[in-house]
């Protein structure tokens, strides 16, 4: 530990000397190397950095140093250094840097010798031609200020020079920037006529040449240095290298020279350049033209010399290689066929998009092969081609050449895209690949979308579209949505927007832009799919400044409608705002006129607006004419804000102001009067007076007749500048103008709106009238009304007779029209008169749909009186105006009399063909007749009332007789009085009112006639005395059904109020109870509480059972009075179950006839069942789930599509079940009772013998699949008069296993209850070591259950709470787990978890018998449990009165079946009679789900001398679970054992001693074995079956291929003093693995193989994570079911180091196992380049060691100090197993009870792959402390 801590100590500090190493003040030299004092000075620069310097030296007198200051801070970073003192040996001194502000100081060793030699120093000796080249001299290090002599000597004496010197101020180096360092010391040397140690020269002419150096110093002139200058010109190959072709390919190489600092291409073949190249089996080069040709696959390279210059070549690489890949590229050209700068190719995707109407440049490019694939040089005689489909949306053509040689690119071809559209380009390349002789293609298929070009949809004004221009105002903000086209968008969100200026105008990304202040913006939109494809438009933002109204809309409006106003703004250059609606607010309307209202409705419908030329509507309202006139609409627009907020803008006041109208609607009225015409009557005076014109549209006229009509409302006449027009139209039905048949004109005399219709032929016409206004000055649009009138001139087709009427007024004429006729057509219905007297009779023209005309007096009428002599003449007096009208005088007699008119002809001015046609087609004549009764008696009825006295009571009288003109008078006001009837009942009808107790006499007089007649009535007010109802005083009624009941209500004489009084009575019907309600006159439930208005009211019968009703009255004191009660009794209809029964043949079901009589043997109701009968045609298999769980079992039966099985199941037998794979279902085996083996077959004879009750089988859940389950059997079915035959039926059904979910070990311990439920206290308030006495101290108990939840985690709303020791649930398929706490010893543990799901079917529990089959003998009783399951077959664990059921039996004369209503679920059967039922119950809502059980009643047997142990009949329970020998049960599967009866008797060991009464054994015994026990503490019998393991089963079964890896075992128990007596359960047998070879697998590079023995049931999967490095393949396998065995290889893949995992399992059981896998490929030795890397290795790893130490230090010392529970391995064997010890667990005082390691394992890697789910580091140890 003592080293560990040293050595990390260490490190901190190796870490801050590296540190400090890296940061703080810096020198650029620590060793600097001077020469002695020259004759001119030498000075060098000593450069520091992150520092504020002082700077000190030791030796003054050999060494000065001047420091060098910033001018901004006044801080020296560096220093000059120089010699000062003569050469006098070698000198060693040092100079100190100290930095100013961190104290630090640096010290620099300065060594003062002479120089050596010196050495010229170039980067190239070669120059190009016309290059510069900057030679310099070095003494080894760069002292500034030495002086040296350079020449330059030419390479052959008496040749040219080859360089010129440039000075240092003429060359590059003097382009600096600021930044020259010591160049300006250099420049000054060479300017003082020497040379520094920078020479400059410039190549002048292609040779060689020498440029010598030496120091010009007196003491070193023999120091010198030279060197050879090669000066050439510059070449360069085209196309660059590296160069890559393929096979066949010929390079064409262009070779360029610099002349003049600009390349020039050679012109080949030139005398001065060779080609070669290297390697000629891969290429072949012209020597002269410089022309490759690739042969072979291979790398060369090509060289270009020039001959020139020695040893002057350029090279170039040159690949020849096999393409890979093929892609292409795509470019925008601009429009005038140029590159677009700044964009780049795009390369093949999976669509191009392009724009229609551009150009685009395709290249097509090959790469090569490998990783760092590069792009191939394709020449012109490869084979390369771009093609395409003939397509209508693009064509291609070859590029220019000044695109190809301005930009390098080769293969091009350029696109026009012309059309909207989608194609494909396709690109190949043929090649050989140097492997066969024949050609290889490469092909790339490229989709090309042509997108149009994205645009504004704007609005235009005069064709062109326009700039944006949108109002601001302070607070203002206007917007407007952009709308776009093109670019391939189908959305708005296949575009982006942009604003050049967000600040003035922000956009949205859905195209809103919103004006923010004034100024000006551009706006883009660009497609997603290709940024090029966008469009601009300018948005300018200004101030309004003018405001008019908009003269798109009208100004008149008729009255009743709504008129729309709007107002368009300027800017102040005039033109109008692209949208403003923003200001709509801020506008202000007014109207001048009262008859106008504004309205504050929504935006009206102002679209066409926005296309109008004067602008869109920036603001508007909308008037409601509510009268007619004129008025003037203004509006005004007014900002306010305070001058300091905007100081530059003015406030904004604008005003617009119109001229609007309102007009009535304009119609046609009648103004003439047919009333003595024959027509209708019309009075133009009285519609005047009030204003009520009605429009006429259509009249009747006869020809030769006219009519006055009248034109009233429309617009009025504008002002001036505005055409007004007033005119009429006459058109013939089809619209045709006329000229003849119809004549209109002016009334003279009259107003100008009056016209006088003439009709002069026959026919049918439209006359339009049209009035209105124009449009003109202030009236933009024509406001022009029209109205039609449809004539028709025409004769009569019959004439209606009207008498004692004084006009023809329409509604008399409506009801003459709608009279009956006799065969004589004489009108039915009498007109009753008052004789004495004159009354008008009058004709009206009719149609045959029955209108009346207007004007009939061109036809004649001829009058006949027919037995009125002595009661009527005719006046023939009176003045005639046609002979439509007629006067009739009644003499004072009673009688009848008939009066007829006929139409004659036609009046002798309209006499001719047009008479002559009349009469012809009237073959009969046109004719009407009417009977008058003369009458003069007057009545009153009834003669006498009661009424009873209630100010709101009132009674009717009814008059008859006399004329229509009465007197009435009362006796005694103070009794009745009288109320006036309405006007058409004042004749033959009298309403009283009573106002006090009493009796009046009542008279009436008609006072029209002469002598005057009377009549009179008694009546009577009086208060009830008594009410009664008059029904029977019991009452039944049947459930649903209702009767009517009469009450009778009078004063204490006896006499009785009429039915017209009851509503004024206040009668309450009483109801005790709700068995019966009251119900309304029409049939609905009364709502008026009880109350009714008539002596009868109807009750309905809701409920059974017997109620009592009365009614009450309410004099008129207050008092109420009751009348007697009456018993109602309500039962229930009787009732057939089942309603609708379905039989076969022969099958039988016992059903009654249902009659209820009442009184005197009255037959009341009856209730019927229908049968039907007939064969099946086909069978169903019926479950109450296709689903099922493993280890859970489901009946299964057949059934009809029509029926059930009470339909058939007693006809039919040989029942045969097969299930295609047992593997994933079975059918579950069991006994009836005890086993009768050993009794001979009398034991058979009865039921048993006699019937197949294989019809339910029991299904039984074994492994995950589906698989079909089928049945066929046979029925015989029997007809009356014919002979039985028999019919085969197969029915099958798949059926679906659902798989318990992986580590699903939590099911046992798991509640299913229903959804919306409250259990009862399940849970348990007190442990069962509490102690009596404290349980009694604590009221509320020690134990708290609390729901466990997940931390962070958001619970649904308490889908599962706990209330006290109730759990409650809501929605089903929720889960929550219960926590119990005890709060004596402070122990947690999970209690149990609960499930929600619905309920799905309906059990009745086999605890009696498992085939579905239960004898009881006469007079027995049985309690059946009823259960529940989910879907999958899971047991509620409790679900009271959850769900109602039904049950039923088809012989109730044999079993009696009653549910006991106690909400536990149970049924009681009683045994009547000998014979056989079938059971049924089934859920009330679904009866499909349903089960049955058989009920087999016989006599009851009597023992007088039994000799039976005690314990009549032996029963063994099945396992709900799957057995299994891995891992192997320590204590047993254990088989509970019961001795009972049928009737649940249960017996038990003589004196509860714990011997054993029975014996067990398995089947098959090489499973394993059993053993029997009994538990001393409760009693219990068991059979403990052990099987055994796969090393055990491997060596001892017999080897048989047909062996299954599942078998089903049975276990048997017998008596041991009657062996005869035995029950046994198979249970579901599914075997284990074991691997022989158990342990870890390490591979290393010599062992990466290894063999995995696998024994027992084989079907195992293998799982690992490295599927690339690790492979399991099976080598090796003896398939002998349970015993089989099989070899597995697993191999290393890659020699690569890898930890994994080989999980193993069998999904049959669930089985897990895990193998760890190392490999280590071996130890590799690396050096290292440094020792600091080893120790920062050593010290990591060390570090490393700690942390993990220390962290598990902590958990040892975190976890607790307990036992677990030990597995035994999978692979042990049991010879001779001891009894498991049953004794109940022993409860330590340490621990508490412990919850299930398995379950605890289950929860903890549950938690652990949880995500997100943190936990404390202590809880991570130890899985019970998390809960």
């Amino acid at each position: 530990m003592f080293r560990f801590a040293s050595l990390v100590i260490f490190t901190l500090l190796l870490y801050s000397q590296l540190s400090e190493s890296v940061s703080g003040p810096h020198i650029a030299d620590v060793n600097i190397l001077l020469p002695p004092k020259m004759t001119h000075p030498v000075e060098y620069r000593l450069q520091g950095s992150d520092g504020c310097f002082q700077w000190s030296w030791d030796h003054h007198d050999i060494l000065a140093v001047q420091p060098e200051y910033n001018l901004s801070s006044h801080c020296s970073t560096s220093a000059r250094l120089s010699s000062i003192a003569p050469y006098s040996g070698r000198k060693e001194t040092a100079v100190y840097a100290a930095d100013v502000l961190t104290g630090i100081v640096i010290r620099c060793k300065v060594f003062i010798d002479i120089f050596s030699r010196i050495q010229i120093f170039h980067s190239s000796i070669k120059l190009d031609l016309d290059g510069l080249a900057t030679l310099q001299v070095r003494a080894f290090d760069s002292e500034v200020g030495l002086q040296f002599m350079w020449k330059q000597i030419p390479e052959i004496d008496g040749l040219p020079n080859h360089l010129v010197h440039v000075p240092l101020k003429d060359s590059p180096l003097s382009d600096c920037g600021g930044l020259c360092g010591d160049l300006n010391i250099q420049i000054k040397v060479e300017d003082s006529g020497a040379f520094s140690d920078l020479y400059v020269v410039k190549g002048t002419k292609i040779g060689h040449e020498i440029v010598s150096v030496h120091l010009s110093e007196p003491q070193f002139e023999h120091m010198e240095d030279k060197i050879l200058l090669t000066v050439a010109e510059a070449m360069s190959i085209e196309p660059p290298s590296p160069v890559l072709v393929i096979i066949g390919a010929v390079v064409h190489y262009t070779l360029k020279v610099m002349r003049g600092n600009l390349p020039q291409v050679v012109q080949l073949p030139s005398p001065y350049y060779r080609w070669s190249v290297l390697n000629s089996s891969v290429a072949k080069v012209d020597t002269m033209v410089g022309s490759a040709l690739a042969r072979s696959l291979g790398a060369t390279f090509v060289k270009v010399e020039d001959t020139r210059v020695a040893g002057h070549v350029q090279i170039s690489s040159l690949h020849v290689v096999v393409p890979d890949a093929l892609s292409l590229y795509i470019l925008p050209l601009s429009l005038s066929g140029d590159l677009i700068e700044e964009t780049k190719a795009i390369s093949s995707v999976a669509h191009w998009y392009v724009v229609s109407g551009r150009q685009y440049l395709i290249n097509m490019k090959v790469f090569s092969q490998g990783p760092g694939a590069q792009e191939i040089y394709i020449t012109e005689t490869d084979d390369i081609k771009l093609h395409y489909d003939q397509s209508d949306h693009w064509y291609t053509f070859l590029a220019s050449d000044n695109i190809t040689f301005k930009h390098g690119w080769r293969n091009c071809r350029i696109l026009k895209a012309t059309s909207h559209g989608l194609g494909k380009l396709t690109a190949s390349l043929s090649y050989y690949s140097g492997y066969s002789e024949s050609k290889e293609v490469l092909k790339v298929v490229q989709e090309i979308m042509v997108c149009d070009q994205v645009k504004f949809s704007m609005r235009k004004r005069n064709g062109t579209s326009q700039s944006i221009l949108l109002p601001w105002a302070p607070a203002v903000y206007q917007e407007v949505e952009l709308k776009t086209t093109g670019g391939c968008a189908k959305t708005s969100n296949d575009y982006k927007w942009f604003s050049s200026d967000m600040a003035t105008v922000s956009v949205s990304a859905s195209g809103v832009a919103q004006a923010k202040k004034l100024g000006v913006a551009t706006v883009r939109v660009v497609s997603i799919f290709d940024p090029l494809n966008y469009d601009e438009v300018v948005v300018e933002v200004s101030v309004p400044s003018f405001m008019v109204m908009l003269e798109s809309l009208p100004v008149e409006t008729v009255v009743g409608s709504h008129l729309q106003a709007a107002v368009a703004m300027k800017s102040s250059t005039g033109a109008y705002f692209y949208r403003c609606d923003a200001f709509n607010p801020l506008v202000r309307w007014k109207s001048g006129s009262e008859y106008f209202i504004l309205t504050n409705s929504t935006k009206p419908e102002l679209a066409k607006l926005y296309t109008s030329p004067n602008g869109p509507p920036c603001a508007w309202t909308t008037l409601y004419a509510s009268g007619p006139g004129q008025a003037v609409l203004s509006a005004t627009l007014s900002t306010e804000y305070q001058p300091f907020e905007y100081p530059y803008i003015e406030p904004i006041l604008l005003k617009a102001a119109a001229q609007v109208a309102a007009y009535l609607p304009l119609i046609v009225c009648q103004a003439g009067d047919g009333n003595q015409f024959g027509g209708y009557s019309f009075d133009l005076a009285r519609s005047k007076s009030h204003n009520q014109s009605e429009l006429l549209d259509h009249i009747l006229l006869a020809p030769k007749t006219h009519l006055d009509v009248m034109l009233l409302g429309g617009p009025e006449k504008w002002f001036k500048g505005v055409e007004f027009i007033e005119t009429l139209e006459i058109l013939d039905m089809d619209n045709t103008p006329l000229r003849d048949g119809v004549y209109v004109k002016t009334v003279p005399g009259r107003d100008r709106n009056v016209y006088r219709i003439s009709c002069e032929y026959l026919g049918s016409f439209e006359l339009v009238f049209k009035r209105g206004n124009l449009a003109g000055d202030h009236h933009p649009l024509p406001v022009v009304e029209e109205v039609e009138l449809v004539l028709e001139c025409r004769y009569p087709s019959s004439i209606a007779l009207i008498a004692d009427e004084p006009v023809n007024a329409p509604d008399v004429i409506r009801a003459v029209a709608q009279a009956d006729y006799n065969p004589g057509h004489i009108r039915s219905a009498p007109i009753t008169v008052a004789n004495g007297r004159t009354i008008r009779i009058a004709a009206v023209g009719l149609t045959d749909s029955g209108k009346a005309f207007a004007n009939s007096s061109s036809l004649h009428l001829r009058w006949e009186l027919s037995g009125c002599d002595g009661l009527a003449f005719w006046d023939d007096a009176w003045d005639y105006k046609s002979s439509w009208e007629r006067f009739l005088v009644l003499e004072d007699a009673s009688g009848w009399c008939v009066i007829r008119a006929t139409v004659t002809n036609l009046l002798d001015s309209v006499s001719g063909p047009q008479s002559a046609l009349l009469l012809e087609r009237s073959e009969n004549a046109i004719t009407d007749a009417i009977r008058l009764q003369l009458v003069s008696t007057l009545g009153i009825a009834p003669e006498f009332s009661l009424l009873f006295f209630s100010t709101e009571a009132k009674v009717n009288l009814s008059i008859t007789g006399g004329s229509c003109f009465l007197h009435t008078v009362i006796n005694d006001s103070q009794v009745v009085e009288v109320v006036q009837a309405t006007s058409d009942l004042r004749c033959s009808q009298l309403t009283l009112a009573p106002k006090g107790l009493g009796c009046a006499l009542l008279t009436v007089y008609d006072v029209n006639v002469s002598p005057p007649l009377a009549a009179s009535s008694v009546v009577e007010v009086a208060d009830i005395d008594w009410i009664k109802i008059t029904s029977h005083e019991d009452i039944s009624l049947m459930q649903g059904s209702s009767e009517s009941i009469d009450l009778l209500a009078g004063v204490s004489d006896g006499r009785t109020f009429g039915a017209s009084q009851y509503v004024y009575m206040d009668i309450h019907v009483h109801i005790e109870g709700h068995l019966v309600e009251l119900l309304e006159s029409d049939g609905f439930t009364n709502s008026s509480g009880r109350y009714v208005n008539t002596p009868k009211f109807t009750i309905q019968a809701k409920h059974v059972g017997f109620t009592t009703i009365y009614v009450s009255a309410r004099q008129h004191s207050g008092d109420e009075i009751m009348s007697q009660p009456v018993k109602v009794e309500v039962y229930a209809p009787p009732q057939i179950h089942p309603h609708d029964l379905f039989l076969a043949p022969g099958a039988s079901y016992v059903t009654l006839l249902a009659t209820i009589y009442g009184r005197r043997d009255v037959l009341i109701c009856q209730a019927y069942g229908r049968v039907t009968v007939g064969v099946p045609s086909s069978i169903i298999l019926h479950v109450q789930s296709e689903q099922l769980g493993i280890g859970h079992e489901m009946p299964i039966f057949p059934s009809l599509p029509e029926g059930n099985l009470f339909s058939f199941y007693d006809l039919c037998k040989n029942y045969k079940w097969t299930v295609d794979q047992e593997k994933i279902l079975s059918f579950k085996e069991g006994s009836y009772g005890a086993r009768f083996d050993d009794f001979g077959e009398v034991n058979r004879s009865g039921y048993l013998a006699e019937k197949d009750f294989g019809f339910i089988n029991l299904l039984h859940g074994r492994s995950a699949g589906t698989t079909d389950v089928r049945v066929s059997f046979s029925c015989s079915f029997t007809s009356a008069g014919s002979l039985p035959y028999s019919r085969s039926y197969i029915a099958s059904l798949s059926i679906r296993v659902v798989p318990d979910l992986p580590l699903a070990l939590g099911v046992p311990m798991t509640w299913i209850l229903p959804p919306h439920y409250t259990t009862s206290n399940l849970l348990p308030s007190f442990s069962e070591s509490y102690s009596q006495l404290d349980s009694q101290s604590h009221e509320g108990g020690n134990i708290t259950y609390s729901l466990l939840s997940i931390c962070g985690a958001k619970n649904k709303e308490d889908a599962i709470s706990i209330d006290g020791y109730r759990i409650k649930t809501k929605d089903s398929n929720n889960l929550a787990c219960i926590q119990a706490e005890d709060q004596t010893t402070g122990k947690v543990e999970i209690a149990f978890c609960v499930k929600v799901s619905e309920v799905a079917q309906i059990r009745i529990t086999r605890q009696y018998s498992p085939f579905h089959v239960i004898d009881l003998a006469v007079g027995d009783e049985l309690e059946l449990s009823i259960n529940y399951r989910d879907s999958i077959g899971n047991l509620f664990h409790e679900a009271y009165n959850i769900i109602h059921f039904d049950t039923d039996t088809n012989y109730p004369n044999v079993v009696s079946v009653n549910a006991i209503r106690d909400g536990n679920g149970k049924i009681l059967l009683k045994a009547i009679c000998d014979g056989r039922a079938l059971l049924r119950i089934s859920i009330k809502s679904t009866p499909e789900k349903s089960d049955y059980m058989l009920i087999s009643v016989g006599a009851h047997l009597y023992l007088q001398n039994p000799v039976l142990p005690r314990g009549n009949i032996i029963f063994i329970d099945a396992l709900p679970e799957t057995v299994t020998n891995v891992p192997f049960p320590m204590k047993g599967y254990n088989f509970s054992v019961r001795f009972s009866d049928y009737h649940d008797h249960k017996f038990e060991a003589p004196g509860g001693s714990s011997s054993i009464l029975h014996d067990c054994k398995v089947d098959p015994s090489y499973i394993g074995y059993t053993k029997p026990w009994r538990d001393i503490a409760t009693g219990n019998s068991y059979c403990l079956f052990f099987p055994y393991s796969p090393e055990h089963l491997v060596h001892s079964i017999r080897k048989s291929r047909d062996m299954r890896k599942d078998i089903s075992l049975t276990i048997t128990a017998s008596l041991r003093e009657a062996g005869n007596f035995s029950a046994s359960t198979s249970a579901f047998f599914v075997g284990g693995f074991s691997i022989l070879e158990i342990g870890k697998l390490n591979f290393t590079p010599s062992s990466d193989k290894r063999i995995l023995t696998i024994i027992g049931n084989t079907d195992v999967e293998f799982h690992w994570h490295h599927q690339d490095l690790l492979l399991v393949k099976l080598i090796q396998t003896e398939d002998f079911g349970i015993g089989s065995l099989a070899k597995f290889e697993v191999n290393v893949l890659k020699p690569k180091r890898f930890n994994d995992k080989i999980i193993i399992m069998l999904p049959a059981n669930g089985q897990r196992i895990e193998v760890d896998v190392n490999y280590e490929p071996g130890e590799i030795e690396e050096s290292m380049s440094s020792d600091n890397v080893n120790l920062w290795i050593g010290v990591l790893g060390c570090f490393s060691v700690l942390v993990i130490t220390v962290a598990i230090f902590i958990c040892f010392l975190d976890r607790p100090k307990r036992s677990r529970s030990s597995i035994p391995p999978a692979t042990s064997s049991i010879s001779a197993p001891v009894t498991p010890d049953r004794n109940p667990p022993v409860l330590s005082n340490e621990e508490s009870p412990r919850t299930p390691q398995p379950f605890i394992e289950y929860v903890r890697q549950t938690i652990d792959e949880t995500p997100f789910y943190r936990r404390e580091g202590r809880r991570r140890f130890n899985p019970k402390n998390t809960f």
